[in-house]
């Protein structure tokens, strides 16, 4: 970003293997910026208004003191089958669902108005996600052929 001139720069890497004079896919022609360049200076400007749309949502939450520290364990078995100590896979900030039903009730219609309450509760059944996400990284490291000594 070029906070003084308000606007995005779009940057090219000259030194980059990929990028070569002549090459497949023109960045300009006619003198202009090409379809390609267009594009990625397009998918830039999308990914810069997301960025600041989720800021403007986080820094919601946080105004609402919504999040609080969770983290996510899991609990490999002993080879008897029993359970064996849990395990911190990660530690990240949620939104706490008591806060979220403290909040008053004109607050909550206030964020339910402007969208913000859908995407709190898709954040919420994100996190039920973690289990299954687990168990897929335990299954990939399972399957993962063990190195052979040389």
């Amino acid at each position: 970003n070029d906070e003084e001139q308000k606007r995005m720069v779009l940057c090219i890497d000259r030194a980059a293997p990929f990028v070569v004079e002549g090459g497949e896919t023109p960045l300009f022609e006619n003198g202009q910026p090409s379809g390609y360049v267009n594009f990625g200076m397009e998918f830039c400007n999308n990914f810069e208004q997301e960025r600041v749309r989720t800021e403007s949502f986080v820094n919601l939450l946080k105004e609402l003191d919504l999040f609080e520290v969770r983290e996510a364990t899991f609990t490999p078995r002993n080879a008897d089958g029993s359970a064996g100590a849990p395990q911190k896979i990660a530690e990240y900030f949620a939104v706490s669902e008591d806060k979220l039903k403290a909040l008053p009730v004109e607050k909550l219609a206030e964020l339910r108005d402007n969208g913000a309450l859908g995407q709190i509760y898709a954040h919420l059944v994100s996190l039920l996600g973690w289990d299954r996400l687990i168990a897929m990284a335990l299954t990939r490291t399972a399957q993962q052929p063990v190195a052979a000594n040389a």
